[in-house]
Formats: C-alpha cells, sequence, structure tokens
C-alpha cells in the first residue's frame, strides 16, 4: 500500500522532469511526510472538448478520491489507494481508469515491515522523484466549486521491497509516462503494460529504515528520512 510519501522536489523541476505545459494555482508546499486526505501535485492530460492537442498540466489534488456521484468528500479518506488487480472494475475507480489517469510524482514512500509485535519504518526511494500511477476525479462541493482529488494504484511488491510489505505504489517506468496520461489511451490495456512493468520500474530503488516519529502526521521535516540503526 502507500500510505504516506515525501514530495519535496521543487514544482519548477517537475515542471521541467514532466515536460508541464502549464501549472495550476496554489500547489502545495514540500512536505517529508504527506499523509492521506492532503493536498498533493499530480501530472494529468485532459481530454479537451474540441481537436486540439491535450494539455499537460500540474495540480494540486486532494489525496482520497472523490467521485462525482459521491453524496459526501469523507469517501475519499478510504479511497487514497486503489488495488490494481480490481480498480478497472469497482464503480469508485473504473472512471478513472478509463479516461481520468494521473502521475503522482514523489520522491519516495514510507512503508512499515511487521517483525512480529513491532513495526519498523523504511524509506523507498531513487535518485530522482518517480511517479505513481494515479487516477482522478473532479467532484462538485456544496458551495459550488470543484474539488480535484486522486489516489494512488497499489500492486504486489517486488524483489528487494517483498519482504518489507506485500503491497506497493504502483510506479511507473518513465517511457510508460506519456501512454499512462495520453487520455486516447486504452485504459485498461495501459493499466496492465504499467502493471506487467512495475518490478523492473523499481528495480534500482534504494531503501532504509527511518525514525519511528515518521508515524506522527505532525512531524514534516527533512530529518524524516534519514537512516538511523
Amino acid at each position: 500500500m502507500c500510505g504516506r510519501y515525501v514530495m519535496a522536489t521543487p514544482a519548477s523541476d517537475l515542471v521541467a522532469l514532466f515536460e508541464i505545459d502549464e501549472s495550476g494555482a496554489d500547489l502545495p508546499e514540500p512536505s517529508w511526510n504527506i499523509p492521506p486526505t492532503t493536498t498533493v501535485p499530480i501530472v494529468v492530460e485532459p481530454q479537451p472538448r474540441d481537436e486540439t492537442p491535450p494539455i499537460r498540466r500540474l495540480e494540486a489534488a486532494r489525496w482520497g478520491l472523490v467521485p462525482a456521484w459521491a453524496d459526501d468528500i469523507s469517501v475519499g479518506a478510504r479511497a487514497f489507494n486503489a488495488r490494481s488487480e480490481t480498480a478497472g472494475e469497482k464503480p469508485m475507480f473504473r472512471d478513472g481508469v478509463r479516461g481520468r489517469r494521473a502521475l503522482v510524482p514523489a520522491d519516495g514512500w514510507f512503508e512499515w515491515q511487521r517483525q512480529g509485535d513491532q513495526k519498523t519504518p523504511h524509506y523507498i526511494h531513487g535518485d530522482a522523484p518517480v511517479s505513481f500511477a494515479g487516477l482522478y476525479a473532479w467532484w462538485k462541493q456544496p458551495d459550488g466549486t470543484w474539488l480535484l482529488s486522486t489516489t494512488i494504484l497499489t500492486t504486489a511488491s517486488a524483489g528487494a521491497l517483498a519482504p518489507i510489505h506485500e503491497r506497493m505504489p504502483l510506479v511507473v517506468a518513465p517511457a510508460m509516462r506519456d501512454a499512462w496520461l495520453d487520455p486516447g489511451e486504452d485504459g485498461e490495456a495501459a493499466l496492465e503494460a504499467v502493471v506487467a512493468e512495475a518490478a523492473e520500474a523499481v528495480a534500482g530503488l534504494s531503501m532504509h529504515v527511518v525514525d519511528g516519529r515518521v508515524g506522527n502526521v505532525r512531524e514534516t521535516g527533512p530529518e524524516l528520512v534519514a537512516p538511523v540503526g
């Protein structure tokens, strides 16, 4: 699963890395401990209403998907992750798989390894930001404004990550980012292709044990990713 992650890379660097055409307003500040229901940056490429090419945007979204048909924003608290194996079938996520796919940039993420009664947090990261496969939705709030929200897809852990936790965020390899975002691509096929490359996409990542303070959502500083022990 993915319940906490790090996004501290400046937005200007994300614009270059993900070849962004336009950036939205109110992008979140860097954080080394992002929990669900907070605001995160995502990359989207919506289907245009006319014949013009899609525009790739960097937007601020609430982490926890709130579908258009939801009665209340609280449903998003239970939808911050979506299993890649069933996302295409579930009403909560299937429209996103079909045409509202996103990239969720991350410097790395935290996973807790259970050993008996002990749970040890690990930080998993690369030398550059990775991108999680995400879905997005727009929801009309009671005041008439629109809320953009997102969820992060997960898959079975692979390689060195498997002993840490049975699930991991679905990382999109750089070569597959364009196809994943393209609203003209078949969503089920795009998801299948990203899952097939998931093990290779995380093969070069590093990991180390970090301080248990990362479990406290009030802790947000860069010291949280420092190795301990």
